[in-house]
């Protein structure tokens, strides 16, 4: 790994999800019902682009096995099969639908301007002809592949530990988060596949990344992507989170 390379894991470690109090708070088992309706609201028009941004990376890069690589993680995301669970943007739906948000209603989620720019930036970055392919690597790719596992500094809460035992969601709801960013026994094989693509991701921009100007390119998206990203996590928190509200709890969980 390159200098380079390590400099952006270094500003993704410094501004991971656990740094922000929306996720410190959803750890804490201090959720509402309305928190996580909003979380999963907002988080979908980012989430229903990731494959899409992923093709836009894929189509410019000339290395078929690097490419091959982008091409498994979007089979992954859009089948399952890898890891043997369904598409992964319909186990975010199913998250959604146990914490009372329809499927019809994320067909028309009507994101918030925060939202809005992190989409807006996710598409610049990973399609637009004008940028290098690896400025997307970098402030899409990496960010999101390259996150460590979101759990407590003590790392004995993970979001999918949380979902199941302090919100009480049933399988079919926290299914989600058994195949991301989980550091829970028994998700070993979805870990790899993680640290598989954060891998392509950082072989990618040692092979590409290879000038002074698309350095300085992708390390500027990152740090965009990265102030993006917390202040729409901010504005979730902000806009959606009365702490006087009851605790989210399943029924008859």
């Amino acid at each position: 790994m390159t200098g380079f390379v390590a400099e952006l894991d270094q500003l993704i470690s410094e501004r991971r999800k656990m740094t922000s109090p929306l996720y410190q708070t959803i750890l804490a088992g201090k959720a509402t019902q309305r928190l996580l309706q909003t979380f999963v609201v907002q988080r979908w028009p980012i989430k229903n682009l990731w494959t899409r941004n992923i093709l836009g990376i894929a189509s410019r890069v000339d290395d078929y096995r690097l490419r091959a690589l982008l091409v498994e993680n979007i089979y992954e995301e859009e089948t399952g099969s890898l890891s043997g669970s369904s598409r992964h943007l319909d186990t975010f739906a199913d998250f959604g639908s146990a914490v009372g948000v329809t499927r019809e209603y994320l067909d028309d989620p009507r994101p918030w301007a925060e939202t809005s720019a992190v989409v807006a930036h996710n598409i610049d970055a990973c399609n637009n002809t004008d940028v290098h392919f690896t400025a997307g690597v970098a402030s899409v790719l990496l960010l999101m592949e390259g996150q460590p596992p979101i759990v407590t500094a003590d790392g004995g809460r993970s979001m999918l530990s949380v979902m199941r035992d302090d919100y009480g969601l049933p399988r079919f709801g926290y299914e989600f988060f058994v195949h991301h960013a989980s550091s829970d026994a028994g998700s070993d094989a979805v870990s790899e596949l993680e640290d598989e693509h954060a891998a392509a991701a950082r072989e990618l921009l040692v092979r590409y990344c290879d000038t002074p100007e698309l350095r300085q390119q992708a390390h500027d998206y990152l740090v965009r992507a990265l102030e993006l990203r917390h202040r729409h996590f901010d504005a979730i928190l902000r806009e959606a989170y009365d702490p006087s509200e009851p605790v989210f709890r399943y029924p008859n969980a």
